[in-house]
C-alpha cells in the first residue's frame, strides 16, 4: 500500500498481495483533491467539526474516523476495545478471561456497522483536501530458469540464510513514479452571484431591450407615480372633509354644535344691513346652513356695527 507520511495505512482498504516467484513492478502517480466545503458540499478541513474523536492522531482521514467511531461503539456495547484498533483512555483490551461473550458481540456490532446501523458513515464526513496515488502493476516470472540457481546462491549469501523452497520462497517488487508531476483536482462554483446577475442582465437585454439604467429608471417612474397618487388622494380627502362652506366635517361640526357651547367672543361674520327688501337671494341666504367654524370670528363692537350701518347707508344713496 502506498500512502502518506501523516497518515495511518490501512492495508484491508488500500492495499495489494505479492505473489512469490513473480517480479511485480508497480507505477503510481500522485493525485491531489480539493473540494468546496460550506454551502457547496459536506466537507470538513481538519475533522475538528466531526463528532468522533480522532484515536490515531494522525491526519484526519475517512478511513480514521470510521474506525474510531467502530471502537467507540465497541467500548459501549461490549466493554471493550478491539485489538487490531487504538485503545482509547480508560478502556482495556478485550481479553475472553474477563470478557467471555466478546466475540459474539463483536460480530453482532460488526454487522450492525456494515448496514450503517451505528451512524459511522454518516458522522465520517469526506476531507475536503485529499491526497491519493494511483497505482498501476504489472507482472513477470521471477527468477528465470537459467539465472535462477545463481540468483538464489546470491541472496543466501547476502542474507545469510539459506534457500530451500526455490522460486516459491522469493518474490520481487519494483516501486518507481510513472510521471515525475503529480495532478490536481479542484472544484470550483459553476454559478456564483456574480456570474449570475451578469446571466440575468444579458436575459435581459436580450428578450427586452433595455438595460440597469432602464430599469432604475422605470423603478423611479414606479415610485413618482405612487408619490404622486398618493399626494392626490391625501389632497382630496383633506378638500372633502375639512375645507368650509362645501357641507364637510367642519360645518357638520359647528351645525350639531349648540350655540350655548361655542365661545363668547366668537360670532359669525354678519353681513351689513340693506333697506332693500329681502329679495330671493336674501332668501336663499336665510335659508342657508349655519356658516363653517373657520368662519368665524371676534364679534365686533356696537359701535363698529354702527359705523358700518351709516356708511352703508350713505354710499347707497344716490
Amino acid at each position: 500500500m502506498v500512502h502518506g507520511q501523516d497518515e495511518p495505512a490501512f492495508m484491508d482498504d488500500g492495499g495489494f498481495n505479492l505473489r512469490p516467484g513473480v517480479e511485480t513492478s508497480i507505477s503510481m502517480r500522485k493525485e491531489a483533491l480539493d473540494r468546496l466545503g460550506g454551502n457547496y458540499g459536506d466537507c470538513t478541513k481538519n475533522g475538528s467539526d466531526v463528532p468522533v474523536e480522532n484515536l490515531y492522531r494522525s491526519k484526519y482521514t475517512q478511513q480514521v474516523c470510521i474506525r474510531s467511531c467502530f471502537q467507540e461503539n465497541m467500548i459501549k456495547e461490549c466493554g471493550c476495545a478491539y485489538i487490531f484498533y487504538p485503545l482509547p483512555k480508560n478502556a482495556e483490551f478485550c481479553d475472553y478471561r474477563k470478557h467471555n461473550s466478546w466475540g459474539y458481540c463483536y460480530y453482532k456490532l460488526q454487522d450492525a456497522f456494515s448496514s450503517d446501523r451505528l451512524g459511522c458513515f454518516t458522522k465520517c464526513r469526506k476531507p475536503c483536501s485529499v491526497t491519493s496515488y494511483e497505482l498501476s502493476a504489472g507482472y513477470a516470472r521471477w527468477p528465470s530458469v537459467t539465472s535462477q540457481d545463481w540468483i538464489f546462491r546470491m541472496l543466501s549469501r547476502q542474507n545469510n540464510y539459506t534457500i530451500n523452497n526455490k522460486r516459491n520462497g522469493v518474490a520481487k517488487l519494483n516501486i518507481f513514479f510513472k510521471e515525475l508531476k503529480f495532478k490536481t483536482n479542484s472544484e470550483s462554483p459553476s454559478v456564483t452571484t456574480v456570474t449570475l446577475l451578469s446571466n440575468l442582465g444579458s436575459q435581459w437585454s436580450l428578450w427586452f431591450g433595455s438595460s440597469v439604467l432602464s430599469v432604475v429608471e422605470m423603478a423611479e417612474l414606479i415610485f413618482d407615480l405612487l408619490v404622486i397618487t398618493f399626494l392626490m388622494l391625501l389632497r382630496r380627502f383633506r378638500s372633502r372633509y375639512w375645507s368650509p362652506g362645501r357641507g364637510g366635517r367642519g360645518a357638520q361640526e359647528v351645525a350639531s354644535t349648540p350655540a350655548s357651547s361655542l365661545p363668547p367672543h366668537f360670532c359669525p361674520h354678519s353681513t351689513p344691513p340693506s333697506s332693500s327688501p329681502p329679495g330671493p337671494a336674501t332668501s336663499a341666504a336665510l335659508t342657508a346652513p349655519p356658516p363653517a367654524y373657520a368662519t368665524l370670528g371676534p364679534c365686533p363692537s356696537p359701535s363698529s356695527l354702527v359705523r358700518t350701518s351709516s356708511s352703508a347707508y350713505t354710499l347707497g344713496e344716490p
